[in-house]
This record gives structure tokens, C-alpha cells and sequence, in this order.
């Protein structure tokens, strides 16, 4: 479905200003070579307050209610959330039976992190099968969309939070004011929305274009967030900037009334980020030269690997490799299968594609001479821990190396 009108603030859209190729859906990995629906993927800036957004929606039933991305299959990622649940505890002050609430809670690795620091959880989120999982392993979350409306329903059974944590999640939601009311309704007094969400303007730097698909309806950068959440009676009063997925923010909200009780000077890193913004329309057109660039680079390296007569595979299979793959015309016929270690898309096609994805133990069994490591954020950790397969790693984001 075509979007006209911004996410945040509802004002129309301007025309694209970066348009990728067409691609599947990012995470409908298939076990047939059928055919499948390609979306277009443009982004598109918001003729008022400079929001970025796609121009298409995509029904979120069919993306998220069935989910193959599991967090906790990532040692990186379980560090990740260790690390952040310590932190949000010291930095709130935050005490045994603490309550926490994680928006799009995937298989309950972050809660599973605060339940051991003696915080009371609980999680939602829209995939079945992760929710089951979760509630098996003890950590109580309820197998649905997180609406304002579902929200009153929240309300009535749980109460209010302490903090409400949304990560990787507020880039995916469609209607973000109806997101916005239902954190507000069961944010406590003094409560704290903290949320996780990769940054436009790190994107446009380092070139990070695969975070770019149809499940990330929004690139969100902090100025347009600023008004946005005061026109819902919040306000921003603290972003940190992170590395997860080569260049996030973290963003904290809490009732406007809250925030009056503390200092309301804005945060160095926030006048930084506000300052950076300023040239967001030029970082965009720096990013589309790098993806050609990029694409050359990489196609002309894997076509001479190809000549030489060495087998290439693929590491990791995140969303993000649909549209990495596309972007820069990776080519089916070079790529003999993929690895993943995820259980979840083990025995199925790539969408689009349908290149094989096969265990990781493959690697050792059919010696491919160049592993394509996809599921870059994760290399350091890829590599050290198969140097012995034998070949060459080559990592194409943030900038184009072999190891």
C-alpha cells in the first residue's frame, strides 16, 4: 500500500530521494523457489519536519506475526542487552521488583537480563512462535500487537511501568502517534521510555543501506522526534549514541511533566546529533554515490573469484542481506549456498533469490573458497571463531575488506 503522509507529524511526503531496487520481504525465507512479491523501496522526506520514511506498507501480520530473527542466537546481541539492562538499572536507580515492560520483546533475551538483576518483566510481541518460546523459558509475554487500544487492556491487567524498553522496534511500527498513546498510558509517573533504533545519519555516513527494508518503515533521525513526542505530552531528555548495528541512538522519554522536575538543558550529544542534522539532505546524496561504488567494487571482486573458479558462500542471512543483495547485484549464479546460525531459517531459500541456507557446520564440509559475510555487525566474532575454515572472509559494510 502507497504512503503519502508522514508518520510523525502526518504532513505530506516530498518525492523519494532514494530509491533501491525492488526486493522481497526481508525475512520471508521460503522452502519452495516459487516466485515471490517484490515491494518497492524508496525513502522519502517529509515536507514539514524532515522525517524519513518508505512510501510503502507492507501488512505488519505478514511480517511479524510468523519471525525468524531470534536475539538470543547472537552471543554479541545477548552481551548487548546484558550490558544495557546494567545500565538502565545504575542510571535510574532502579530497584528489586523494578517494573519493566519490553515492546517487541522477540524471545525475552533483554528480559531475561533484568529479571536476573530482581526486576519484575514482561514482555509483548507480535510473533507467535517467539512468544511461546519466551513464556516456556519463564518470561511472561503476551503474543500480541502493542497498540493505544491493546494498551487499556495492558492497563487494566498489569498496571504501570517503571521503564518501557522498545529496541530495533520503533523504526517498524506503521502508526507511530497510536505507538506514542499507548506508551504514554502505561508509563508511570516518573517512568521511562527507553527505546533502541538505528540512526539515519549513520546510515548516510557509513554507508549502512541494508538496514534499509520493508519491516523499517521509518529512519529516524533526533530533530523531527523532538516536537513529535511533545505533541503527545512526552519529551526527549537524554539520547545516547551506541554501535549496535554500525550506528544506533538510544533514546529516553518521559512525561513532559516528569522532565520539568530535572535539568531540561539539552544533553551535549543531543546538540551534537541536532547540529549534525542540519546536512541530512547531503549525507543522503553521498550515500547513494557510495552504493554505486560499492556495488562495482563488489561485483567486479566476486566475477574474478568466479573466473578463478572458486566457490562462494554466504555467512549470515539477517534481513538485511535481501536488500544488501539487491542493491549491489549480487548475482545468484555466483553464490553456491549460505550459512546461518539461526535453527529457524536453516533448510530454506533467501527470499528472492533462493539461495540455500544451510547449517554452519557446512562450511567445513564443502571448503568454500570465499565466505561473504553478510551478517556484518557480527564479523569480528564470525571470523574468530571459524578462521580454521580455510578460505578467505570477505566483509562488505561498512567499507569493502578481506580478510
Amino acid at each position: 500500500m502507497r504512503v503519502d503522509s508522514c508518520r510523525l507529524c502526518k504532513s505530506l511526503l516530498n518525492k523519494p530521494v532514494l530509491a533501491l531496487p525492488a526486493t522481497p520481504l526481508a525475512n520471508e525465507f521460503v522452502k519452495t523457489t516459487e516466485p515471490q512479491d517484490l515491494f518497492p523501496l524508496e525513502v522519502c522526506p517529509c515536507s514539514k519536519c524532515g522525517h524519513y520514511q518508505l512510501t510503502e506498507s507492507v501488512e505488519p501480520a505478514r511480517l511479524f506475526r510468523n519471525y525468524l530473527f531470534v536475539a538470543g542466537t547472537s552471543p554479541v546481541n545477548v552481551e548487548h542487552f546484558r550490558k544495557y539492562a546494567v545500565h538502565m538499572v545504575e542510571k535510574f536507580g532502579l530497584r528489586s521488583g523494578s517494573r519493566i515492560l519490553d515492546i517487541a520483546s522477540n524471545d525475552g533475551t533483554l528480559l531475561k537480563e533484568f529479571a536476573k538483576l530482581e526486576m519484575s518483566v514482561l514482555g509483548i510481541d507480535p510473533a507467535r512462535n517467539l512468544a511461546e518460546e519466551a513464556n516456556k523459558n519463564g518470561i511472561p509475554t503476551i503474543p500480541e500487537f502493542f497498540t493505544a487500544e491493546y494498551a487499556d487492556q495492558m492497563l487494566e491487567e498489569h498496571g504501570k511501568f517503571d521503564i518501557i524498553t522498545a529496541n530495533n522496534v520503533f523504526a517498524h511500527v506503521p502508526d507511530l502517534a497510536n505507538f506514542a498513546k499507548g506508551v504514554k498510558k502505561l508509563l508511570g509517573p516518573l517512568g521511562v521510555f527507553s527505546f533502541e533504533v538505528s540512526y539515519f545519519a549513520d546510515v548516510c555516513d557509513k554507508t549502512l543501506f541494508d538496514t534499509i527494508y520493508h519491516e523499517h518503515s521509518s529512519y529516524h533521525t533526533l530533530t523531527p522526534l523532538l516536537p513529535f513526542f511533545q505533541s503527545h505530552g512526552l519529551e526527549v531528555f537524554d539520547v545516547e549514541r551506541i554501535s549496535n548495528h554500525g550506528g544506533s541512538i538510544r533514546v529516553f522519554v518521559r512525561h513532559a511533566a516528569a522532565v520539568a522536575n530535572y535539568d531540561k538543558a539539552m544533553t551535549a550529544s543531543m546538540t551534537d546529533m541536532l547540529f549534525q542534522e542540519k546536512d541530512i539532505e547531503k549525507k543522503v546524496e553521498h550515500l547513494k554515490k557510495n552504493i554505486d561504488d560499492l556495488g562495482q567494487a563488489l561485483r567486479d571482486k566476486l566475477r574474478l573469484y568466479k573466473t578463478q573458479g572458486k566457490s562462494i558462500a554466504i555467512y549470515g542471512v539477517p534481513a538485511k542481506a535481501t536488500t544488501l543483495m539487491y542493491a549491489l547485484g549480487i548475482k545468484k549464479e555466483w553464490v553456491d549456498f549460505a550459512v546461518d546460525d539461526a535453527s529457524l531459517k536453516q533448510g530454506t531459500f533467501t527470499p528472492g533469490m533462493h539461495i540455500p541456507v544451510l547449517p554452519t557446520k557446512t562450511i567445513y564440509e564443502k571448503r568454500p573458497g570465499i565466505l561473504l559475510i553478510l551478517a556484518w555487525n557480527f564479523a569480528d566474532s564470525i571470523i574468530a571463531n571459524h578462521k580454521s575454515f580455510g578460505g578467505k572472509f570477505i566483509v562488505p559494510i561498512p567499507e569493502l575488506k578481506e580478510v
